[in-house]
C-alpha cells in the first residue's frame, strides 16, 4: 500500500516505524531536521516541502497513493489538506484532530470535510483513562465485538498472585484467554507449561466479566464503588470530557483548573462536577483538599512533567490509584519506573488508526500493544478464512508462531476458544498476533 504521511512529530515518526516494513510511505513536512532522523530508512521517502500544497503533495506521489494521512500539529491544516486531496483525488483520507467538536462536527455531518476517517486524540485519551481506571491494576484496556470482549494489559511483580505460576495453574477464569506474555521486549506467546515471571506484562482477553475478576484477583481489590470519588487535575478537553465520562457513570468527579476563566467554563459545561480554581501541582492544595480521601486521581495536564509531579504527590499523600497522559514517548519508562500508571499515549492511539486502515481488507478493528511489538485484530470470518470450519488446534499447526485466538463471539455469546473449538463462518474472532507475522497471517483470516 502507498501512503503519504503529512507532518512527522512523535505521531508522525511512530507511524512511520509501523509501517515503513510493509507499505511504500512518503513523508512529507518542512523540519529538514525531522525528515533526516527518517530519512535513513530504505522503505521512507522524504519530500521536503509544505504539506497544504498540492503541488508538494503530486511531488510526493498523490497521484498514485492509497491512503493520506495528515498529522500536523495544526487540526485546520489536517483538514484542509483531507479536503483538498479527496476534491481532486479518490484516495482514502485520515485527518487527526485534538479538537472534540470538530470531530462531533464531522460525524453530525455525515463524515464531513473530505475526510474518510477522523481520529479525534483527546476524545479517544479520555476513554482510554477511564477504561483503565475503572478496570483495578490494568495498564491498558481496549474494547471489541461492541464491548462484548476487553483485552487488558496487565503488570505482574513479585508479589501477584500468578507470580511463578504456569499458564495452566493461572488459568482459573472462565471465559478468558492468557494470549501473549511480554518479557524483556519479547512477544511470547503461551502454552499451558509456561511460567509467568515477576516483570511480565501479561495480555488477556475475554469477556468483560471475566477481564474484571481477573483484574480484582491481581489487586487485591474490586472496582470502585458507585459513589467513588475522582479528582482530574487540568481542565482542558481532556480533562473535562474525562470528568464527563466518570460523572456519567455515577461518580463523585472534582476537577481542578488553575485558570479562572477556563475553570468558569468548565463549571459551566459540568454542572454535577465540583470545579476548584488551584494549582494541581502544590502540595500545600492538595493537603488542604484533602486529596489522600480521592479514590483516584486523574491527571491531564498539558504537560508530562507536571503530570509527573501531580502523580508522585498524590501518591505521596496516599492516593490508591494515580493514572495520567504522557505524551513524549522517551517518558512512558520513567513513569512506569514510578509505578505511575501511564492510561493513554496518544501516539499509540494515532498508530492504531492507521494500522486499521492499512488492514481495514482483512480486520474490523486493531489495537497495538507495548510499542508495536503486538497487535490485536478483530475479524469476521467469511468462507474464504483459513479458520473457516476448521478445529483450533488444526490451525495452529497451519499458521506461524506468535498467532492465537483470543475470543470468539458466536450469536452475541463470547466463548473461549479451544483446541476442539470450530470456528464458524460469521464468527467474530479476536486473535493475538506478534507484529512481525501480520503481513503474513491478516490476509488469510
Amino acid at each position: 500500500m502507498r501512503v503519504i504521511i503529512v507532518g512527522v512529530g512523535d505521531v508522525g515518526t511512530s507511524l512511520t516505524k509501523r509501517l515503513a516494513d510493509s507499505h511504500e510511505l512518503t513523508v512529507v513536512d518542512h523540519d529538514e531536521d525531522q525528515l533526516e532522523a527518517i530519512a535513513s530508512s530504505d522503505h521512507i521517502r522524504t519530500i521536503h516541502g509544505d504539506g497544504r500544497s498540492l503541488e508538494t503533495l503530486r511531488e510526493a506521489g498523490l497521484s498514485d497513493a492509497d491512503v493520506l494521512m495528515a498529522s500536523s500539529d495544526s487540526d485546520g491544516a489536517n483538514i484542509m489538506i483531507c479536503g483538498a486531496v479527496k476534491h481532486s483525488t479518490d484516495i482514502t483520507t485520515i485527518a487527526r484532530v485534538k479538537r472534540i467538536e470538530l470531530y462531533e462536527t464531522w460525524q453530525d455531518a455525515g463524515e464531513a470535510f473530505g475526510i474518510d476517517h477522523m481520529l479525534c486524540v483527546n476524545l479517544l485519551t479520555a476513554q482510554a483513562i477511564v477504561r483503565t481506571t475503572t478496570l483495578p491494576s490494568a495498564l491498558a484496556v481496549d474494547t471489541f465485538a461492541d464491548e462484548q470482549v476487553e483485552i487488558a494489559e496487565f503488570a505482574i511483580d513479585a508479589d501477584s498472585p500468578i507470580a511463578e505460576q504456569t499458564i495452566e495453574e493461572a488459568d482459573r477464569f472462565a471465559s478468558l484467554t492468557f494470549a501473549g506474555i511480554l518479557r524483556e521486549g519479547d512477544v511470547i506467546i503461551p502454552n499451558g507449561a509456561t511460567t509467568v515471571e515477576p516483570e511480565d506484562k501479561v495480555i488477556v482477553i475475554g469477556s468483560t466479566s471475566s477481564v474484571s475478576r481477573f483484574a480484582r484477583t491481581l489487586a487485591g481489590r474490586t472496582t470502585f464503588d458507585s459513589d467513588a470519588s475522582i479528582v482530574v487535575a487540568g481542565g482542558g478537553q481532556v480533562g473535562v470530557r474525562t470528568a464527563r465520562l466518570f460523572g456519567s457513570q455515577g461518580f463523585k468527579t472534582q476537577v481542578i483548573e488553575h485558570d479562572r476563566e477556563r475553570a468558569s467554563e468548565v463549571a459551566s459545561s459540568l454542572p454535577d462536577a465540583t470545579i476548584v480554581e488551584r494549582d494541581a501541582t502544590s502540595i500545600e492544595f492538595l493537603r488542604s483538599e484533602r486529596i489522600d480521601g480521592a479514590d483516584a486521581v486523574v491527571s491531564t495536564l498539558g504537560d508530562d512533567q507536571e503530570n509527573y509531579l501531580v502523580s508522585l504527590l498524590a501518591s505521596h499523600l496516599g492516593v490508591p490509584h494515580t493514572v495520567t497522559v504522557v505524551d513524549a514517548a522517551e517518558h512512558v519508562d520513567l513513569f512506569d519506573a514510578a509505578g505511575i500508571e501511564v492510561a493513554a499515549r496518544p501516539r499509540d492511539i494515532v498508530a492504531g488508526e492507521i494500522a486499521q486502515v492499512a488492514l481495514g481488507a482483512h480486520a474490523d478493528s486493531v489495537t497495538l500493544i507495548e510499542s508495536d511489538s503486538a497487535e490485536i485484530l478483530e475479524v469476521t470470518i467469511t468462507s474464504e478464512s483459513v479458520l473457516a470450519g476448521e478445529l483450533l488446534r488444526a490451525v495452529a499447526d497451519d499458521l506461524p508462531d506468535g498467532f492465537v485466538v483470543g475470543a470468539i463471539v458466536r450469536g452475541g455469546t463470547v466463548t473461549p476458544p479451544r483446541g476442539g473449538t470450530v470456528i464458524q463462518t460469521g464468527d467474530h474472532v479476536i486473535a493475538f498476533l506478534d507484529s512481525e507475522i501480520v503481513d503474513d497471517v491478516a490476509p488469510k483470516l
